[in-house]
């Protein structure tokens, strides 16, 4: 009988502990996804072409852009459906009429969302689906659209792009640009991505990558 108590007091011990999880970690889940970029080995790939660069440089990652209208991004091999994606980005250098923004539901190359900002004050939520060009699913869909939310030239800007059901919107520096819905894609790989323009030559920088859930 002693034996008996002893096996039920610790079950009830352990049930106990298994209660105060649940009721506290729901409350407090931590990120999906998280890389300051402060190793080089973590697994977003470093690549040295004729017409881009890319790669970890001083706890950042950069993409380099020399061709233009080029576009280049880098994924970390992750898989989620509904996410909250987000990084500090800023242009370092060359021109502002290129773009920069994160990645999300990347299904391959030929087919993921895309949430943008330029250095000279514009935004667009792009679409890419069976390997055609990039569209623009916000505003008219003719072009990026400016916002005083975005900080220019080489300031650095907060941007968090929200991927949840058809859900798709893009907030910069705290503040709700805009808002669509579409439901091409529904999951996939995260990323961040650069676009330069008809002047190529532009670099950018990205540290503090988070995914959560929305």
């Amino acid at each position: 009988m002693k034996q008996y108590y002893s096996h039920m007091k610790g079950c009830l011990i352990v049930l106990a502990l298994l209660l105060v999880c649940s009721c506290t970690g729901s409350h407090e889940q931590g990120p999906l996804f998280q890389d300051d970029f402060d190793n080089p080995r973590s697994g977003w790939g470093v690549d040295r072409r004729e017409k881009f660069e890319r790669g970890y440089e001083e706890g950042e990652y950069f993409i380099k852009l020399y061709e233009p209208n080029w576009f280049i991004w880098a994924n970390p091999g992750e898989r989620f459906e509904d996410v909250s994606v987000e990084v500090d980005a800023y242009l370092a250098s060359g021109s502002q009429g290129g773009h920069f923004g994160v990645i999300c539901r990347h299904i391959d190359v030929d087919n993921f969302y895309y949430f943008a900002i330029s250095a000279d004050g514009y935004y667009a939520i792009f679409r890419r689906v069976d390997g055609g060009d990039l569209e623009i699913l916000t505003g008219d869909g003719s072009g990026m659209a400016p916002s005083p939310a975005i900080r220019t030239g080489e300031q650095t800007n907060h941007i968090l792009a929200l991927c949840q059901g058809d859900e798709l919107s893009l907030y910069v520096n705290g503040q709700l640009l805009e808002k669509v819905s579409d439901d091409t894609h529904t999951r996939g790989d995260v990323g961040i991505g650069a676009g330069s323009g008809p002047e190529g030559n532009v670099r950018v920088r990205f540290d503090d990558f988070t995914v959560t859930r929305p």
